[in-house]
């Protein structure tokens, strides 16, 4: 089991994952750290909790929106009947549902360190 160290808003966090995949890993925390950042510059300084309870819900609210403009577009596709379109949603269906299981994965890893 490898190991990578995230800093997200000057903090650090030890998070273990599979052989692999430290740099997928390392991009996630990246972007909790820009969303982190955007979230102090915003409202200034926050207890660590509550800044990464915000963060998680800043994402979730990314994902959110995501899976409504694709059942939108899934809505079109209906009408329209491009098989095409519907076998790339699919993928984009998939990739989304990997990026919501890795993310969930962080926030548990998080949660227990």
């Amino acid at each position: 089991m490898a190991q990578v160290t995230l800093t997200i808003a000057g903090n650090q966090y030890h998070i273990s994952c599979d052989d692999g995949q430290e740099a997928q890993i390392g991009r996630l925390g990246r972007y909790l750290d820009q969303r982190g950042r955007e979230l102090i510059a915003a409202i200034g300084p926050i207890q660590e909790n509550l800044l990464l309870a915000m963060i998680g819900l800043l994402v979730a609210d990314e994902l959110a929106e995501t899976y409504g403009e694709l059942e939108e577009l899934r809505a079109a596709e209906g009408s329209s009947g491009g098989a095409a379109k519907a076998e790339a949603e699919g993928r984009v269906v998939d990739a989304i549902d990997a990026v919501a299981a890795r993310i969930e994965s962080i926030a548990e890893r998080l949660g227990r360190h």
